[in-house]
């Protein structure tokens, strides 16, 4: 079983490779930066088999901390990332239940980052540092969505952020939050898998983040 989910998964990466480079032909704009509330992004850069240009790779930010970052993006992103105990999150209870281990990191005093597919700190905060300096702050696209603890207010407050190009998976209709973008719901209330949306107007998107 082992020997054929790993022949599964390699023939997948192979698929995927594949399709890149046709894939890629519609996009002119290569060298953009995806700031990102969970793996959305790096989903993005490996269907087009593009260096990742952002540190929001393998890992999730609860939706209170995710909006709260954003608020005071240039500014939180230059403060030292630090580690905590599991315990000590304040979203222990919600990793309690889902049985997960990984190691959590902290903005300031309370803008945390989990770090869901990295095994240790050093790891997590190796690469955290070394791909924040890959960020294109003019080629930029800010996505956030409706999951871990997203609320409706958290949504309008992300949509008046002063991001020229941002993008919202809502499984909520709201008809006047501009960002919005209409997410199909699989189960509950959230956008559940959501990393591996992709809306029918990317290339568009991701066109049009380049300034002149």
């Amino acid at each position: 079983m082992k020997l054929l989910k790993l022949l599964r998964t390699g023939l997948k990466r192979n698929i995927t490779y594949l399709l890149s480079f046709w894939r890629r032909r519609s996009l002119t704009n290569r060298d953009f930066t995806i700031i990102s509330n969970n793996c959305w992004g790096g989903h993005v850069y490996q269907r087009y088999n593009l260096p990742y240009q952002t540190p929001f790779l393998g890992l999730f930010i609860p939706a209170p901390c995710y909006v709260k970052l954003l608020e005071n993006f240039e500014e939180n992103m230059q403060k030292p990332l630090r580690f905590i105990p599991q315990q000590d999150s304040q979203y222990y209870h919600r990793i309690m239940k889902k049985g997960e281990t990984y190691p959590i990191g902290v903005l300031g005093d309370d803008i945390e980052i989990h770090f869901l597919h990295y095994k240790t700190p050093q790891e997590a905060q190796e690469k955290w540092n070394r791909r924040k300096m890959r960020i294109n702050a003019k080629n930029m696209l800010v996505k956030f969505a409706e999951i871990d603890c997203c609320t409706p207010e958290l949504v309008e407050r992300f949509d008046k952020l002063p991001f020229k190009h941002k993008i919202c998976f809502c499984v909520h209709h709201y008809p006047r939050v501009a960002c919005a973008i209409s997410y199909p719901v699989k189960r509950g209330e959230e956008a559940v898998g959501d990393f591996k949306f992709i809306p029918r107007r990317l290339v568009g998107l991701l066109n049009s983040l380049k300034e002149e």
